[in-house]
Order: C-alpha cells, then sequence, then structure tokens
C-alpha cells in the first residue's frame, strides 16, 4: 500500500500585522486554498497536498498565497513533508537562522514539544530532532512526558497529525457596500 505523499505550508504574519484580523478570519481567508486549516501555536498550518493539482501545482498555490494574503506582508513561510518539520523551519527563518535540509538535523528548540525540555535534553547531549529520535522511548517517556516522542513521530511521519481544523460558521452577518444601486437580488 502507497501512501500519498503529504504537504504543508505553515505561515505567519508579524504580531503587528495580525492585529488588524482576528485569527479566526485568517483562518477563513485559508480555507479558500484548503480544507484542512489549523492554528498551531504561532503559525497558521494549511495541508495543501489534496489540492496542490487544483491550484496548479505548489509554485503557483504559493504565488496565490501571497497575491491574496489579507495582509499587507506575509512575514514568513515554509513548508515539508509534514506539519512540524514545516512549523520548525518557519520559526528557524523568523528567528533568522539557517534551515536543515533534514529534519533528523533541525534544532530541537524549533519543536514546540521539545522547548520545556531543552535544559534536560541538553545535559544528555541532544542537540537536534535526530538526537532526542535516537534516545530510547521510555527513558524519554519517563523523563519527558509522551508529547515528545509523540511530537517526534508526527515530525517524521511515523504518527497522524490530529489538529483542530477551521471551519467555517453556519451563519454570519456581514455587511458589503455595492459599486451602483440594486433594486432587487
Amino acid at each position: 500500500m502507497t501512501q500519498t505523499a503529504m504537504h504543508w505550508i505553515a505561515l505567519q504574519w508579524p504580531p503587528e500585522a495580525s492585529q488588524d484580523l482576528p485569527p479566526e478570519a485568517l483562518a477563513w481567508w485559508a480555507l479558500r486554498f484548503t480544507p484542512h486549516v489549523a492554528w498551531v501555536d504561532e503559525a497558521l498550518l494549511l495541508e495543501v497536498s489534496g489540492t496542490l493539482r487544483l491550484w496548479g501545482g505548489r509554485r503557483a498555490l504559493l504565488r496565490r498565497i501571497h497575491e491574496e494574503n489579507p495582509l499587507p506582508a506575509l512575514a514568513s513561510q515554509a513548508q515539508a513533508a509534514t506539519s512540524l518539520v514545516a512549523l520548525a523551519r518557519l520559526r528557524l527563518r523568523v528567528m533568522g537562522q539557517p534551515s536543515a535540509a533534514r529534519a533528523t538535523e533541525l534544532p530541537l528548540h524549533a519543536l514546540g514539544a521539545a522547548r520545556p525540555h531543552l535544559p534536560l535534553l541538553s545535559q544528555l547531549g541532544c542537540r537536534t530532532w535526530g538526537d532526542a529520535a535516537a534516545l530510547p522511548r521510555a527513558g524519554l517517556a519517563r523523563r519527558c512526558g509522551p508529547a515528545l516522542g509523540q511530537a517526534l513521530d508526527v515530525a517524521f511521519g511515523r504518527g497522524p497529525d490530529h489538529y483542530p481544523w477551521a471551519t467555517l460558521p453556519e451563519r454570519f452577518v456581514q455587511r458589503l457596500e455595492l459599486p451602483t444601486r440594486v433594486d432587487d437580488a
């Protein structure tokens, strides 16, 4: 059985720009590109593997996202085969740090589940995702809890992504000024 390749895009706006629109409005905007949109920490994640062909490929989709951005400046974007790798690459780009080509070489501080445990992992000699993944799973779970191991499984494609996907409300109210007089619709 073959598994289709996933493709994730992570988007993040500067804090001053994102004050203009609430987070749910940005998620609703992103739903035009894919039905799989979720806020994870500071970033908006889009799983676009099912819609790439509709948009004419990855480059065309990224160009469209950039052109239709509802805020003046798209601060940063990153992409990868798993959601957590895309999110880590986005975090590194925002911090001005280079990103590793392979997920095993990404620094631990770019993985949200590892952040509370960085001092301990550093004492164990772990600097990268691959270092942490190489630790015995039982010992890692005992010292750091199950969340770090689960996050590493998701990052390396061994576990599924579980996110609360954004949905549009069934009813909403919005005023719209029409350019000319309208007597009936």
